[in-house]
């Protein structure tokens, strides 16, 4: 089939192509397509959901909601996430996209809720099933970009502190081992959480790229590991 040039109008190269598409929502994917272009150190954290997860229905489509910083050299990049831990609300306003634009809404949908799940499923630790509050209205009104963010990041501190409190123990410390080498598929072996000094992952190496919408009021964060 020949192609039609319109005289009027240079043709549009790929990479500006809308992905949008009216039927996006008619049949969502589970899993948002997010970005695979990433620096070198950088490594995605491949979190499996559970098979009630999967087989939950969904009751309507949410707009995943994505978190970058000002300056970045290309979209997709996050946000470090010891920077949302420690730095004050003005300067976070400054250094995220959109930060101060409500977002509460757009994960409430019709059901009015004001408070959704953040399931953790990193690899190694689902046995865990761990999970956290994320408040979608504060007392100025539904939460902003910026503040869901924050939040985010302290659930993946608490979630983090959690799993190494495990090791506080040497008695507990033997039965976690053992109970992580019975549960832990080969895949899983380099996302051992811990201190640099141990060769595992720490907090301070977590970066934020989005939030999606799993199933009802469950939530997870898409995260990368920057390992330099």
């Amino acid at each position: 089939m020949s192609h039609y040039l319109n005289p009027l109008h240079a043709p549009v190269p790929s990479e500006f192509h809308s992905q949008y598409t009216a039927l996006s929502h008619a049949n969502p994917p589970l899993e948002p397509p997010f970005p695979t272009s990433l620096p070198p150190s950088f490594k995605r954290v491949p979190q499996t959901l559970s098979s009630k997860h999967v087989s939950s229905p969904r009751s309507c489509c949410r707009v995943p909601l994505m978190f970058e910083l000002f300056g970045a050299p290309s979209r997709g990049l996050g946000i470090p996430m010891r920077e949302l831990v420690v730095r004050s609300g003005g300067a976070l306003d400054r250094m995220i996209v959109d930060a101060k634009e409500p977002v509460g809404y757009l994960m409430t949908g019709s059901n009015g809720i004001i408070k959704v799940s953040l399931r953790v499923r990193w690899p190694g630790y689902e046995h865990l099933d761990w999970s956290h509050c994320l408040n979608l209205i504060t007392s100025e009104g539904p939460v902003t970009r910026g503040q869901l963010a924050v939040q985010i990041a302290f659930a993946f501190s608490e979630f983090v502190s959690a799993s190494l409190s495990v090791f506080s123990d040497c008695i507990l410390s033997l039965m976690f081992h053992q109970k992580m080498a019975a549960q832990t598929p080969p895949s899983a072996a380099g996302w051992r959480l811990g201190s640099r000094s141990t060769g595992g992952i720490a907090f301070e190496r977590l970066v934020l790229l989005a939030l999606w919408n799993v199933y009802d009021d469950q939530w997870m964060a898409e995260v990368y590991v920057d390992f330099r």
